[in-house]
C-alpha cells in the first residue's frame, strides 16, 4: 500500500474547494445536487482528486482492490475500517478511489460513513440523503431505506447524515451489532470510513463488528509514535490490522 503515498500527494495538490476544507459543514447545507430519496437510486459526482488518482494511477489502486478480495476470500474478511491517526491523512480520498476499484469486480460493495465527528462521503459525492445510518442506529429506521444504490456506478452508499452526540453509545450498542449482521448478508464486500482514532482527548471508540483495519499513514503529520499507539488500540479493540497505506510522502 506504500506506493499510493506519491500518487496521493499530487493529486491533492489539484483539490478544489469543495474538498479542501478539514471538516464538513453542518448537515443538509446546500449542494447543488438534488436531495437523494431514502433507498433510491443515484448517480456519483466524483470528487476531482480521485478521478485524477484513478487517471494517472489506477493501477495501483487495482492491485490493491485485488489484494482486498483475496483477503476476503481468504481470510474471510468482509467488513474492512479505514482509519488513521488524525485528519488530513488522506483516507477518505484512499476509500473513495479504492471503492471504485473494487466496483470493477464481481460482488456487491458498499461504502459506509461511520467517521462519527466529520462525515464526508455524502457532501462529497454530491448526495443529500433524507435518511442515514445514525437514523438506522438512533431511530430504527430501516437499513435498506437508508442505502443509496448507484447502479451506474456499481456501488451502494451508507451516508451519515450529521456528526454523532455520543459515539461511544453508537458503536457499542446492539443496533450497530444488528445493523451490520443485516449488511454483511447483503454485501460482498463492505468498506467503513471510519474518522481517526485520535480525534480530541477521549480514548478511541472503535466500531464492533468489523473484521479487519487499514491504517491510513501520513508521515509529515503523524510519527512512529502515534502509529504505535494506533495498532495497540486496534488490537485492544480486537481488530486486526489488515495494513498501514502510507500517503504524502
Amino acid at each position: 500500500m506504500a506506493d499510493i503515498d506519491q500518487a496521493l500527494a499530487r493529486a491533492y495538490a489539484r483539490r478544489g474547494p469543495a474538498e479542501s476544507s478539514g471538516l464538513p459543514p453542518p448537515p443538509h447545507f446546500a449542494v447543488e445536487a438534488p436531495a437523494s430519496p431514502a433507498g433510491a437510486s443515484a448517480s456519483l459526482d466524483w470528487p476531482q482528486t480521485v478521478r485524477a488518482l484513478e487517471r494517472e494511477h489506477g493501477d495501483r489502486f487495482e492491485r490493491l482492490a485485488d489484494a482486498l478480495v483475496a483477503a476476503r476470500d481468504r481470510q474471510d474478511l468482509k467488513v474492512l475500517l479505514f482509519t488513521s491517526c488524525h485528519r488530513s491523512e488522506g483516507r477518505t480520498t484512499l476509500v473513495l478511489t479504492l471503492a471504485r476499484a473494487l466496483a470493477r469486480r464481481p460482488g456487491r460493495t458498499l461504502l459506509v460513513d461511520a467517521d462519527l465527528s466529520g462525515p464526508m462521503l455524502a457532501r462529497l459525492l454530491g448526495l443529500r440523503p433524507r435518511v442515514g445510518l445514525d437514523d438506522v442506529i438512533e431511530a430504527g429506521a430501516s437499513t435498506a431505506g437508508a442505502v443509496v444504490d448507484a447502479p451506474d456506478d456499481h456501488l451502494a452508499v451508507l451516508p451519515l447524515r450529521g456528526p454523532v452526540a455520543r459515539p461511544r453509545d453508537f458503536l457499542g450498542g446492539p443496533a450497530w451489532t444488528t445493523t451490520f449482521a443485516r449488511l454483511r448478508r447483503d454485501y460482498d464486500l463492505i468498506l467503513v470510513d471510519g474518522g481517526p482514532l485520535f480525534a480530541g482527548l477521549s480514548a478511541p471508540s472503535l466500531p464492533r463488528s468489523i473484521d479487519a483495519a487499514v491504517l491510513v499513514h501520513n508521515r509529515a503529520l503523524t510519527g512512529p509514535r502515534a502509529v504505535l499507539r494506533a495498532r495497540e488500540a486496534l488490537e485492544a479493540g480486537g481488530i486486526p490490522l489488515l495494513g498501514v497505506a502510507e500517503t504524502f510522502v
